[in-house]
């Protein structure tokens, strides 16, 4: 992984499948804002995040639910790493857009798959029934 990369959160990502965002949050949770600094760190989170789905491609191809399952939480990770990068910049937002707004494409793959499963149910044993 090249940590230079991502200048403002290098020493965050030693270890980039636990990279330490919550350790990064509280050391700059003092910050006053606006901060050019702090900005560039969210943005670069959420390169960071996308980078990592990317990286796990191979890895999530044989499981569509839990390929679905990290790709909604990295598109959640992303928007607010952006959210809070405007914010930083002493930027307004704007409104809160829900997923199916902002990633219809992500939240359709969501309903498919709880339908497919709600389809499955053997509904007077409460079994689910085999998929396919």
């Amino acid at each position: 992984m090249q940590v230079s990369r991502w200048p403002h959160i290098q020493r965050y990502l030693r270890d980039h499948s636990r990279p330490d965002f919550i350790g990064w949050y509280f050391a700059t949770g003092r910050i006053t804002l606006p901060n050019p600094d702090v900005a560039a760190a969210n943005e670069e989170w959420a390169d960071f995040y996308e980078w990592r789905l990317e990286q796990r491609a191979e890895e999530l191809a044989a499981d569509r639910i839990k390929r679905h399952l990290v790709e909604e939480w990295t598109a959640g990770m992303a928007y607010c790493c952006r959210r809070s990068a405007a914010w930083a910049r002493g930027e307004e937002p704007g409104e809160w857009l829900p997923l199916s707004e902002r990633r219809p494409d992500i939240h359709a793959e969501g309903e498919a798959i709880v339908a497919e499963i709600v389809a499955r149910l053997d509904r007077p044993a409460g079994r689910l029934l085999p998929m396919g």
